[in-house]
């Protein structure tokens, strides 16, 4: 177990796979935001100033 957990924290520390892995966190990220957010038709809410 303890060759294992060597190998793979020597994998990651490498500087190419841990800056892959934070571009990828970061991209998951932007795409859940837009997801999320980017879909919605800004028509869809009633007007606040109606009442006005």
């Amino acid at each position: 177990m303890g060759f294992f957990t060597k190998k793979l924290k020597a994998f990651f520390n490498l500087s190419y796979v841990f800056w892959t892995m934070r571009v990828m966190y970061y991209l998951f990220i932007l795409l859940g935001l837009l997801m999320i957010y980017g879909f919605k038709v800004t028509n869809s809410s009633t007007y606040i100033y109606n009442e006005f």
